[in-house]
């Protein structure tokens, strides 16, 4: 990764495009900070959770103090200051050049003495009572953020849909499409219910209540297939938009929760037990995806309406500040439940996919509106020249501006 891929938000008058989420985050510029929001992640929550000096106490106060460090550096990026201080000059050498990873690692010193003044000051102001309540506060923020990641998750498929719509189609309904649509999920759920919930093994060889468990999951998979065709059918039949794309968008969000609710069945205490290591990398995975694609949707909006706080590598600090709020929330309430990561995701996988479904039918009205597709046919009933076909060509899908607000609206 050289300097190819680097984005610019430096001067105002540099005129520039909204990135793929991969320009964004391969950026060589800015990568120290997301390195720094590995190591700090897993090492405090590993901290807390065995309470190495005392860190069950602190890691709250730690977690916070980073958190509002990376707000800072978000807001200041695209001044003069914020690039000197904050992003590092590859020229092209490469990341693992020595020169590049002693100036990366100084670019990242900014952030830990301002986290360090910060934690000074909280520790200055509150008594350990008043410590273990920010560590209750950044639980409960774990429930926001869950419904955070369901929202986020959703508006990227939205996202999608947008960029393959078309001219008007039918949308597909109708008892063969749902069908299909619903064994098409078991084929891909199936492998993972016996890669997760079976280790792998022949399911013949596994107990009565293992296979029950898991027996009634697929079930309630059909369920919630046949539900969610009902529930979505007047979004997706909606006259005048592309049918074919929402129903896409449709089964990709479905599908999406199908993988959350996975998730949380596989950590319910019920199921088979799994190794907390393997969790907490499934768990930096996914989040991963989930900060990759608001750091996306930020930099759109924020190039759409000019905040400058939102474009390029400002949207990137945002989602490093996010990454390490939504961690400190898991870390707290695991040390508060006094469970385990297993527990704590358990219940985060369950509201993201209860959001998701619940909103599908609205996210759905955003892909492909019908007074957008219908402004080419109105225009040509008042054109001069009655041989152009008002529907010869396909639409183009407008570059989208839509966030996470307007889904919810």
């Amino acid at each position: 990764m050289g300097s190819r891929g680097r984005v610019n938000n430096g001067t105002p008058e540099e005129p520039r495009k909204v990135e793929s989420p991969f320009t964004i985050f391969s950026d060589p510029s800015t990568l120290p900070h997301i390195v720094l929001l590995v190591i700090f992640s897993g090492s405090l929550y590993g901290a807390m959770s065995m309470d190495v000096f005392g860190s069950e106490s602190q890691g709250a106060a730690i977690f916070v103090s980073l958190s509002l460090s990376y707000m800072v550096a978000a807001l200041i990026r695209p001044s003069r200051l914020g690039k000197f201080l904050l992003t590092v000059e590859s020229n092209g050498e490469g990341i693992l050049d020595r020169k590049y990873l002693a100036e990366g690692l100084v670019k990242t010193l900014p952030v830990i003495a301002l986290a360090t003044l910060i934690w000074y000051f909280l520790n200055t102001i509150l008594n350990k009572e008043n410590l273990n309540d920010l560590k209750l506060i950044l639980a409960m923020l774990f429930i926001a953020m869950s419904l955070f990641q369901g929202l986020t998750l959703t508006v990227g498929w939205v996202e999608y849909g947008k960029k393959i719509r078309g001219p008007p189609r039918d949308s597909r309904t109708g008892a063969n499409p749902t069908l299909l649509r619903i064994v098409i999920s078991l084929l891909l759920l199936v492998p993972l219910v016996w890669w997760f919930g079976y280790g792998a093994i022949n399911p013949s060889n596994a107990n009565f209540s293992t296979n029950f468990v898991w027996f009634i999951f697929l079930i309630i998979i059909v369920f919630l297939g046949v539900l969610m065709e009902r529930y979505t059918k007047s979004s997706r039949g909606e006259v005048g938009v592309d049918g074919k794309a929402r129903d896409r968008v449709y089964f990709l969000i479905f599908i999406t929760s199908c993988w959350h609710l996975l998730g949380s069945w596989r950590r319910a205490p019920f199921t088979v037990d799994q190794s907390s290591v393997g969790l907490f990398i499934e768990e930096v995975f996914l989040m991963s995806i989930t900060i990759v694609l608001a750091v996306w949707s930020l930099s759109k909006k924020g190039h759409k309406r000019d905040w400058r706080i939102f474009q390029g590598q400002s949207a990137i600090f945002w989602g490093v500040c996010f990454g390490l709020a939504y961690c400190g929330s898991v870390s707290s309430l695991t040390v508060l439940s006094e469970g385990s990561l297993m527990t704590t995701t358990s219940i985060g996988h369950a509201i993201t996919a209860i959001v998701m479904l619940a909103i599908c039918p609205i996210a759905l009205y955003r892909v492909g509106l019908s007074e957008e597709l219908g402004v080419r046919p109105e225009a040509s009933e008042h054109s001069l020249t009655p041989e152009v076909e008002p529907h010869s060509q396909p639409i183009p899908a407008e570059e989208s501006g839509d966030d996470i607000v307007e889904i919810v609206r």
